[in-house]
């Protein structure tokens, strides 16, 4: 299984791992439900090392991603970003992922773990027309997601000089303080020059940083970091999963697969269908015409917490299943997002089957915080 180099400072703290797409990543360190509602109110910090990073660089690199992304790109500025998917020809998602512009012939693409290869090799077979060239730069970057209403101002007590509290939402920029620190003892060094960048996403609802750096020094910018921000704590998986959730984020693999499109997820707001072409356009607008199945939110009625893949009832019909599911901390009652046939779309109540009970549910519409 694979590490982040933060592995053994997590051990240290006692956190308690699980297996993530193939990494042993911290799930939790003392209480999922502290740290959630810590990030809600206050500050957090995430390892998301296992996350990819892949470059598209070249005179035809924004041509190339205008047509492999489902959304536009076209009215982009130099550091700003856009969410949207790589699909495949049958609409499917390949990933979700964030596309930075870096200038108008270089984009860096943040990638989910597991998708790393699948997204690299399906990019690379899709390159031969185009000016194009595609670097996986996973291996040289770890990530940190710093989350919470006090994020923004406390990083930029950090790093005074990036000025950090100016960067907007969806932007992209370089950290001056760590590259000055750090840089010069680099081993290997980003080909770019970008070896240290922050950018105003993430993927817990509140505001905040996702801050890319070189693997090698992670661990010491970490150390920083935790000690130099007062009353950051550092979060595990299971409240970074809570926290999307409640906000209605959706999980590749999930409410969006190669088999589960965005159309069907209620994503079509991140599709440009008046692109001329992308991958997977036709597709996509045949699905849009004629959906089949919808994306729905609820919450519990009766006691009990839905899972993936707990199955939906109307009556005695059944109607879908559960893609996500979770007791909510900030509301303190479960909810859930489930996949159900488009005829019982304006159903209110439902039941939901958790072990051998049909438990009732009611519609809600998501967010749900």
């Amino acid at each position: 299984m694979k590490e982040t180099p933060l592995f053994e400072i997590h051990r240290k703290m006692n956190a308690k791992f699980v297996d993530f797409n193939g990494w042993n990543m911290p799930v939790w360190f003392k209480d999922l439900r502290q740290e959630h509602l810590h990030v809600r109110n206050s500050i957090g910090i995430f390892d998301v090392s296992h996350m990819g990073e892949i470059e598209l660089e070249g005179a035809d690199a924004e041509e190339f991603v205008n047509y492999t992304f489902t959304n536009t790109i076209s009215d982009l500025k130099n550091g700003q970003a856009r969410y949207g998917f790589f699909c495949n020809n049958e609409g499917g998602v390949i990933d979700d992922v964030i596309i930075y512009k870096l200038n108008n012939d270089r984009f860096f693409i943040c990638v989910n773990a597991g998708n790393i290869e699948n997204v690299f090799n399906w990019l690379s077979s899709n390159s031969a027309a185009y000016v194009v060239t595609i670097k996986n730069l996973t291996n040289f970057y770890g990530q940190l997601a710093i989350q919470g209403p006090k994020a923004v101002e406390e990083v930029a007590k950090l790093f005074p000089d990036s000025q950090i509290d100016r960067i907007k939402k969806y932007s992209i920029s370089r950290v001056n303080e760590l590259d000055s620190q750090f840089k010069s003892n680099l081993s290997h060094s980003c080909p770019n020059g970008d070896n240290f960048l922050i950018a105003r996403t993430g993927y817990t609802g509140e505001d905040g940083f996702e801050l890319f750096v070189p693997n090698e020094v992670l661990d010491e910018i970490y150390l920083k970091i935790i000690s130099e921000i007062e009353n950051i704590k550092p979060c595990g998986l299971g409240s970074r999963d809570t926290l999307r959730l409640e906000k209605g984020f959706p999980l590749h693999g999930k409410e969006i697969s190669e088999e589960l499109n965005p159309v069907v997820a209620n994503l079509e707001r991140f599709i440009d269908f008046s692109k001329i072409d992308f991958i997977g356009k036709a597709s996509l607008e045949s699905f849009a015409e004629s959906r089949d199945f919808t994306l729905i939110g609820f919450k519990m009625v009766e006691m009990g917490i839905p899972r993936s893949g707990h199955k939906i009832f109307s009556a005695n019909d059944e109607i879908g299943y559960v893609t996500s599911g979770t007791f909510s901390p900030s509301l303190n009652e479960g909810i859930g997002l489930g996949i159900i046939k488009k005829e019982f779309s304006e159903i209110e109540d439902i039941e939901v089957k958790i072990r051998n009970d049909k438990k009732k549910v009611k519609r809600a519409s998501y967010p749900f915080v």
